[in-house]
This record gives structure tokens, sequence and C-alpha cells, in this order.
């Protein structure tokens, strides 16, 4: 009976591991560039305007959120009508929930600001259909509130948030049996990452058509709108998925495309070394890379490298000179993996 149990709960287990997917994941990883369109894979829908969602660095930092710094961010300056741009999620999600969480910062609230949305989901089905969209209200050029509509009628929070504070944001759309009561809902952290999705969200609808399921997502820089206007919003670290672990939990699996953390290389030479050692690393595909000394007692001593590079071998020298004799560690980190690799450093 024991042995049956076990194996039910092996079944279960691997049950929903299948069906529990992350299908969209995004840390701009490009370098800084005036168009998003044709970055990675986001692509240009409606008119070819004038006005760009750009990729700016550096990208949003928030504790213990998997899609924090590790790459740059888009920027939606919202100075005339622009961009809307898109990106398909690696399979449509057309049952239960989906989830899509992110990074979002307002930088600006000039008095040309009413209300208006920059990112949403988009169905299935195609079309342009912009559904369960972060709509934003200002409240004074220094403080906003956050909305969601699902189709027409926006649900604002009625809660006040601050302009240069990063915030993590969390989209859901629920797909229900029946007509037109499908909801979209609308959470938002200050601070923290919470392990279970709360119990109640800070604002949910369901006014409006209902989708037969999410198969995209959409940023919109002033397209169609002009609420926004002057209004400068930074979104980065999106995750889509089917559930709270799948999108605001979601783990890193892969380097980039599916590389593997084998493929990363470090060392140095000469070692041990005086003063000077060159320290050359490769990594698999282009992305953001991180270099970072620590001694001992694993107290940081100095960054080398903060940025995007290409794929290949690099380089560094690190000039020791002003640090005393001892063990220290070079990280190598490359999106969300890393390795480490040991300098004896004598005078």
């Amino acid at each position: 009976m024991k042995n049956v149990y076990l194996i039910l709960c092996f079944v279960f287990s691997m049950t929903i591991g299948l069906f529990s997917q992350n299908v969209l994941s995004e840390d701009f990883i490009f370098d800084p560039v005036d168009s998003l369109e044709n970055s990675g894979s986001w692509y240009r829908s409606g008119i070819n305007s004038k006005y760009n969602i750009k990729i700016v660095s550096p990208g949003l930092e928030y504790a213990n959120y998997v899609g924090s710094a590790r790459g740059n961010c888009s920027l939606i300056s919202n100075s005339g009508e622009g961009d809307i741009v898109y990106r398909n999620f690696s399979s449509p999600i057309a049952t239960g929930e989906v989830y899509m969480s992110f990074l979002f910062r307002v930088d600006s609230l000039p008095t040309t600001v009413t209300q208006g949305y920059g990112i949403a989901f988009n169905p299935n089905t195609g079309g342009t259909n912009l559904n369960t969209a972060l709509h934003i209200k200002r409240l004074s050029d220094k403080t906003f509130d956050f909305g969601v509509r699902k189709l027409s009628y926006i649900d604002f929070s009625n809660s006040t948030y601050d302009i240069h504070k990063t915030y993590l944001v969390v989209l859901k759309y629920s797909i229900v049996a029946g007509v037109n009561n499908d909801s979209s809902s609308l959470y938002v952290f200050a601070n923290g990452v919470p392990g279970v999705e709360p119990n109640k969200p800070l604002a949910v609808t369901i006014e409006g058509n209902d989708y037969t399921g999410q198969g995209s997502v959409y940023l919109n820089n002033n397209y169609a709108q002009s609420g926004l206007t002057g209004c400068d919003i930074k979104i980065d670290g999106i995750r889509v998925g089917n559930s709270w672990a799948t999108s605001v939990l979601a783990v890193l699996t892969s380097v980039s495309s599916g590389e593997s953390a084998s493929k990363l290389r470090i060392e140095n030479y000469p070692n041990p070394f005086q003063y000077n050692t060159k320290i050359k690393y490769q990594i698999p595909t282009k992305g953001f890379v991180q270099l970072h000394i620590y001694n001992s007692a694993g107290i940081h001593c100095a960054e080398l490298i903060n940025e995007v590079k290409e794929g290949g071998d690099h380089q560094i020298v690190w000039n020791a000179s002003d640090f005393p004799a001892g063990i220290y560690s070079c990280k190598l980190q490359f999106n969300g993996q890393e390795i480490h690799n040991k300098l004896l450093l004598i005078k």
C-alpha cells in the first residue's frame, strides 16, 4: 500500500510539473538602443512612429526578485504618439490563469499626464485586443495610483505610489466558465516577494468580453492614447506563466537560449601573482556580465565588469597592488548563472 501511495505522489508531482510552465522571460539583455523593435523577439505593431520604446541602462532592481538587475530595461517616454511593440509567448495559455510579473518605475509625472497604460496582455486569437492592462493615474507631480483594465472599465486601487521607486507588479487573467466573467486582477508590492499569491488582489474587474486565452505581451508608448504624454516609465524583468510559481517565483533554469553553465569559463594568469593578473573568461552568447572580486572573508573588494558583452572570449586585468596578500575569489555572473575562480595574491 505504501508503494502505491509513493507512486501516486510521484505521478501527481510529475503532472504538476508538466502543466506548470513559464512562457516568457524578458530581462532586456540588449545593449542600450534607440528602439526595442527587432531586439530579441520584440516586433512593432501599428504605425512606425519616431517616438520609440528604448533600451536604457541600468536595469531595475528589486530585492529577491528573479528578474532584478539582470540586464538593462525598457524606457517608455510617452513623448508623443509612439511605438506599440509585442512579444509572443513560447506557447499560448488557454486554461486556468495567466500571470505576468514585472518591475515598474515611474520617473516623471508632468501636468500633461492624466491616466493611461503601458503594458498589457493580448489574446491568443491574435488581432489587437489589449486587455488586463496596467493603468496609472496621476495624483500629483510625485505620486500616482495603479489600476487594472480588462477591456473598458478601470479598477484603481485608491492607494498612493511614489515616482522614482521600483515596484513589483503582477497582472493576472483568470479564465472562468460562463460568459463575460473572466477576471483581470492586479497586485503591487513595494518590498518583498510573497511566496504565495495573496488572498485578495489590490484591484480586480470582470467588465468586458472574455478571451479564449492569452498569447503575447504588449508595451505601449502612448500609442492611440494621450493621457500619459510626458510620463517616463521603465519596465523590466517580465515573467509570464500559468501560476504564481512560474511567474513571480520563476527560477533561472538556463543561461540563455538553453545554454548551460558548463559553457562558462574563467581563469587567470599568472596565479599566484604579485601586482596584476589577467582574468580570461568565456560566455556562450551575448548577455549581461558581472565580474566581482571577494576576499577570503567574503567581503566585496572590486567590481571589474557590469555590462552587456558579446558571446565568446574576453579578458580584463585586475590591478591588486593596493590589496593585501591573501586568497581572493573572482565571481563571474552571466544571465543568472555564476562560476568562481581562486586567485592567490602574494607580496
